[in-house]
């Protein structure tokens, strides 16, 4: 299960410095008091109400990463991952040290995991790109810390998600293709013996062309029960549909006793409602079957929650001068796709570089 890693706490020193700057700077409320009273119900696992202070904190503090970064991990862990992943964002844009920005992507890089999740049956080609997405931050992460031995952990166990499901749905549609097939091939069957025996039934032959039509008409029944479309279909409920093949396997075989006896008249019409009864020819319908796989094999995994203390911000000013928040420039608007964010900060990434030459130490991102 993914965890994001811990919220930031203000060292007493950084909560003081916050008091004294809010008295001296008009606002509607105490952001240092708002960020301590956030940070006591986080702790104590109510959420909601964390996120309200935070809220309330970072309107009278804007530029503060800190609050963002727990901003988000609040969302994150009441479930929201779409809002706890753009404060995330929010906080690396912001952020002063490349620690605080490498925990912030790699947070996203969770956001988009769980997203991907909650989706994997109802929509695994996007839990697929979900996961994809999430392998973009976690090398984010390692770019700026490249001993993020969780954010390298995390970033080899999505790309083998993201491989699993993307393995599972060519299955699936592998399975379509053929039952397509076989489709196609009993509607064809039942075509050319509405033709044989309306001839039939017109010369009234009861003789050994009536007596072959019976036979290849039970071995085309022989083939909807080996396909196991036949049958109806168990739900997790406990209930259960009609296989897609049942109505028209039923008529075809009541065809074929027809045949047997013979009732021509009734061969005929069991005939033609077997093929009323038959799905749809799927090379005559507009576009590709949009059904989906509603039953995908959990991946076994364990990820790793950041193990970073928290008090690795200890020293952190949230309040402080934020004129050398260089990253303020960059902060995205709300409605940001994820793939803008990316390409921003890949932009800000190289200003960092040619900034500090020598210091930046790019990963090898081939894991």
């Amino acid at each position: 299960m993914i965890n994001p890693v811990h919220p930031v706490i203000l060292s007493k020193k950084s909560v003081l410095i916050g008091v004294v700057l809010a008295c001296l700077i008009p606002a509607r409320g105490n952001p240092a008091k708002l960020f301590k009273a956030g940070n006591k119900a986080l702790a104590a696992e109510r959420y909601e109400e964390a996120i309200d202070a935070y809220h309330e904190a970072v309107a009278d503090a804007p530029e503060e990463a800190g609050i963002y970064y727990n901003l988000a991990t609040a969302q994150y862990r009441l479930g929201v991952f779409e809002e706890a992943a753009a404060s995330y964002e929010y906080a690396a844009s912001m952020a002063e040290t490349d620690s605080m920005r490498s925990r912030s992507w790699y947070n996203i890089g969770n956001c988009m995991v769980k997203t991907g999740e909650a989706i994997r049956e109802t929509d695994p080609q996007a839990a697929a790109g979900y996961c994809m997405q999430a392998t973009w931050f976690y090398r984010m992460a390692l770019d700026y810390d490249a001993e993020f031995a969780n954010a390298a952990y995390n970033l080899e166990m999505t790309q083998r998600i993201a491989a699993s499901i993307e393995e599972e749905i060519r299955q699936k549609e592998e399975e379509e293709q053929q039952q397509n097939e076989l489709i196609t091939y009993i509607r064809e069957k039942l075509q050319e013996f509405i033709e044989r025996q309306t001839k039939l039934l017109e010369l009234n032959d009861t003789g050994a062309p009536q007596q072959a039509l019976e036979k290849e008409t039970r071995a085309l029944a022989v083939v909807m029960e080996q396909s196991g479309l036949h049958t109806d279909i168990p739900l997790p409920d406990g209930t259960a549909v009609p296989g897609p093949l049942k109505e028209t396997w039923e008529h075809t075989v009541k065809a074929a006793d027809a045949m047997l006896v013979p009732d021509q008249p009734t061969a005929l019409a069991e005939l033609i409602a077997a093929l009323g009864s038959a799905p749809e020819d799927p090379n005559q319908q507009d576009g590709e079957s949009d059904e989906e796989s509603e039953d995908y094999e959990d991946y076994d995994m364990e990820y790793e929650e950041s193990d970073e203390d928290a008090d690795m911000y200890e020293e952190a000013d949230p309040f402080g001068d934020f004129s050398e928040y260089e990253e303020i420039r960059g902060v995205p608007p709300p409605n940001q796709t994820e793939m803008d964010i990316l390409a921003e900060e890949v932009r800000n990434q190289e200003r960092r570089k040619e900034k500090k030459a020598g210091e930046y130490k790019a990963v090898d991102k081939d894991w």
